[in-house]
């Protein structure tokens, strides 16, 4: 969970050092959209790297490696001359930050039992936005104070030291609670190979599409709040403590739902809170609620949109057969990095375009339907317990090692 609050930490700081560059160095904006919308790519290309690599060999050298890198990329941050540096530089740091992210994720699936493991996941996800809350404190302090620079070397060393005690509590490679079940028989498919296998190709691309709706309709509504807010008729402050409530809300729903996967099956918990969502942007858009409504739908969009985040990479983890793991949550993440880049593009598109407030909100509205129905199917698709049709029991498994698995078995 740790390292999830470094990553949101890195996430938010990056933010609150762009506008610094750009008036330090002339740096346009358009360098900078660049310079964002690269560092998606190489985030999602570090997680396409990662996942296979962490099931070869394991998630602990791989969570400890990119630990290292985007720690250490961080704190160089400081010494680059110009935007060409901080161009290579920052890219750098985000392919081992957009690897870190599903591996950890993956790890916390291997050391959790079947039941505890999708609350488990969300809580660790969860973690991330600590760290943005945390990364904005920083950045009000450190700032004003000290400048950029010192923020990225405190952002770098808070990461950095996690790596030793990541390399001290990380098991090399750990039994998973159901590992008393049958191995793996004859099957040498890849960890990639088994993503689109036959029986697992349908809930794969639903998979992917929810976690490009849910992460890519977070992002478009996070970054283009501020405007729709102004829209709305509330002046510039106020859409500063909007958004604000609306990231407080989307932690609370992180946790909040990571409790309601102790009871609910994960897709059930995703169809349901986007069909709240939905209807909350859709009010938005039909029917003038007043500032007291406006701020009620505010904090219920996030609290379940946003807050849906945290109940994605459970899809992922209860989908696959242990060999594929890492693999099926890193390439997720990747869909979902592409539904981000997706998302802030017609979000630019709609407001350049001219559309109204109604039409923006409807706009929104008709992604997360389609996760609606993905999600919907994707349950019909195919139950988690099926993964253990992958498997057969071995010759020298005893007779009470057999009946314990069947029973350990969801």
């Amino acid at each position: 969970m740790l390292a999830m609050v470094a990553e949101g930490l890195d996430l938010v700081v990056a933010s609150f050092v762009f506008p610094r560059v750009m008036e330090e160095w002339g740096t346009s904006i358009e360098d900078i959209t660049l310079l964002v919308t690269l560092s998606v790519v190489a985030g999602a290309i570090g997680g396409y790297l990662a996942g296979p690599l962490a099931d070869r060999f394991g998630c602990r050298p791989v969570i400890v490696v990119c630990a290292l890198e985007f720690s250490l990329l961080t704190v160089a941050t400081a010494a680059v001359p110009g935007m060409a540096g901080l161009m290579i530089v920052r890219l750098a740091a985000c392919v081992g930050l957009g690897a870190l992210v599903p591996v950890v994720i993956a790890q916390v699936a291997e050391l959790a039992s079947e039941r505890s493991r999708s609350h488990m996941v969300s809580l660790v996800w969860s973690g991330g936005a600590f760290g943005f809350i945390l990364g904005s404190v920083l950045a009000a302090v450190v700032i004003p104070t000290a400048g950029w620079r010192a923020l990225v070397i405190i952002s770098g060393a808070l990461s950095l030291v996690l790596v030793p005690f990541l390399l001290r509590v990380l098991p090399r490679r750990p039994e998973r609670f159901d590992d008393l079940a049958p191995v793996a028989a004859a099957d040498d498919r890849s960890a990639v190979g088994t993503l689109f296998a036959r029986r697992y190709l349908v809930s794969t691309i639903l998979t992917w599409i929810c976690f490009a709706v849910g992460l890519g309709v977070a992002y478009l509504i996070a970054t283009y709040l501020p405007l729709m807010v102004e829209r709305y008729g509330l002046g510039a402050g106020s859409s500063a403590l909007v958004t604000g409530l609306f990231g407080l809300c989307g932690l609370l729903g992180q946790l909040g739902l990571g409790f309601a996967l102790r009871r609910w099956d994960p897709r059930s918990v995703l169809a349901a809170v986007w069909g709240v969502g939905t209807v909350g942007i859709i009010l938005l858009a039909v029917v003038d609620l007043g500032i007291g409504g406006f701020l009620a739908a505010i904090c219920a969009i996030a609290f379940t949109i946003a807050g849906s985040n945290a109940v994605l990479p459970t899809l992922a983890t209860a989908l696959y057969p242990a060999r594929a793991n890492a693999t099926g949550v890193s390439w997720a993440n990747g869909a979902g990095q592409i539904g981000r880049l997706g998302g802030g593009w017609a979000g630019g598109a709609m407001l350049a375009a001219g559309f109204s407030t109604t039409q923006l909100f409807l706009g929104i509205a008709v992604p997360t339907v389609a996760g609606i129905v993905a999600a919907v199917l994707l349950r019909r698709a195919r139950p988690t317990a099926e993964a253990i049709e992958d498997v057969v029991l071995p010759a020298t498994v005893p007779a009470g090692s057999a009946a314990a698995a069947s029973k350990a078995r969801p």
